[in-house]
């Protein structure tokens, strides 16, 4: 039997959508299933979630904000326990996109753990990188990113979830002063000048 030009047209469009509608249903059962595990601590002591730790955090970082406000410079040091806890307290009062925080520092650089919510679900995340400090408003600067289980060569439309997720949480966080941070193994140092 031989076919026409226009029935064949419409086979290929046929299978090609198939192929299509096939990887973006597997790609999202993959973002829902499994994913990157809780990251690893980078210091000795375990991480901590809770109001006294966040407490501890608003109190250095109100410590540093005076300093400096009075024209002196001054350095804190931050824990992953301080900065994980003050971030799901903000996750908390804010809400957002993004939930169930953990920060770990390792030296140079820090990963974050989670959940993100995605258009129809949420999904376990792990952003890896480091943050800018020197703005009006934190910036996070990203080296990878994993989502759920997908495979790396389908994941970026997922990694800009994570990422606009982030940064939106970020963007209403103002930053009074210039700050440098030193990621060292289970803490970050913030240092600030006048």
């Amino acid at each position: 039997m031989v076919r026409s030009p226009l029935s064949i047209i419409f086979s290929l469009i046929t299978t090609v959508l198939m192929i299509v509608v096939v990887i973006v249903i597997v790609t999202s059962v993959l973002a829902f299933t499994g994913g990157p595990d809780p990251c690893t601590k980078g210091g000795t002591v375990p991480i901590e979630t809770s109001d006294a730790q966040a407490a501890a955090f608003d109190a250095k970082w109100d410590q540093l904000d005076a300093a400096l406000a009075a024209g002196a410079p001054l350095s804190i040091t931050l824990t992953e326990s301080e900065i994980t806890s003050r971030a799901n307290g903000f996750l908390r009062d804010k809400g957002g996109d993004v939930a169930d925080i953990r920060v770990c520092i390792y030296s140079g650089s820090g990963a974050a753990t989670g959940e993100v919510d995605l258009p129809v679900g949420s999904a376990k995340f792990k952003a890896t990188g480091t943050v800018d400090l020197t703005g009006a408003h934190p910036v996070a600067e990203f080296d990878d990113i994993e989502v759920g289980s997908v495979p790396g060569a389908v994941i970026a439309p997922f990694e800009s979830v994570v990422e606009d997720a982030i940064q939106e949480l970020l963007d209403d966080i103002g930053l009074t002063h210039t700050y440098t941070v030193e990621l060292q193994a289970g803490q970050a140092v913030i240092s600030g000048t006048p």
